[in-house]
């Protein structure tokens, strides 16, 4: 399969995707992202959404008490809500819970879904390359069970939080609301 006919269908599986989470879901807000990446990486994502795997998905997990699951990857600053991405075949709500657990030892039912980043892949030094289309689904969800523990080897450190912390991977985890500082 040649790059634009896969920049195409990556395109058109998005758009399948949105329509399906827009029939399953109430409303949620849609965020435009662009990743411009390097070629390895650039590879790496097309070689997942050629097979049907691409995207991902994380849970913004709350407590009884308001407070918000988070975590810090390693070799990252920011705080971030716990996800990943998706194995071929596999849902978007699946690739959520199965990441959270994982990632954090936490259950985690998904309530809903917050927000969905469809992301633009660039590969940053060829730009004459077609952009791929991917998707990211970020669940509302409650914890079911579990003390949180980071994953030896991935996640530095996981936290219930009540307000947002001072450094984030990305701007929508400062923005999104924290329940317990309300």
């Amino acid at each position: 399969m040649t790059d634009n006919d896969l920049a195409e269908r990556s395109r058109g599986r998005v758009a399948g995707l949105l329509a399906d989470l827009r029939e399953r879901y109430d409303d949620f807000e849609r965020v435009e992202k662009r990743w411009e990446l390097a070629p390895d990486a650039y590879e790496r994502d097309r070689e997942r959404i050629a097979a049907g795997a691409n995207g991902g998905g994380g849970i913004w997990v709350t407590n009884d008490d308001g407070e918000v699951l988070l975590v810090r990857n390693e070799g990252d600053d920011g705080w971030a809500d716990p996800g990943g991405k998706r194995e071929a075949g596999e849902s978007f709500e699946a690739a959520a819970r199965r990441e959270v657990r994982e990632e954090t030892a936490v259950e985690a039912t998904i309530t809903g879904v917050r927000e969905v980043h469809v992301l633009e892949l660039v590969d940053e030094t060829d730009p004459d390359r077609p952009s791929l289309t991917s998707l990211i689904v970020i669940f509302d969800g409650e914890h079911a069970g579990g003390d949180p523990r980071p994953r030896e080897g991935e996640i530095a450190a996981v936290e219930w939080v009540a307000s947002p912390p001072e450094r984030v991977l990305y701007p929508e985890v400062a923005d999104r609301p924290y329940p317990a500082s309300e």
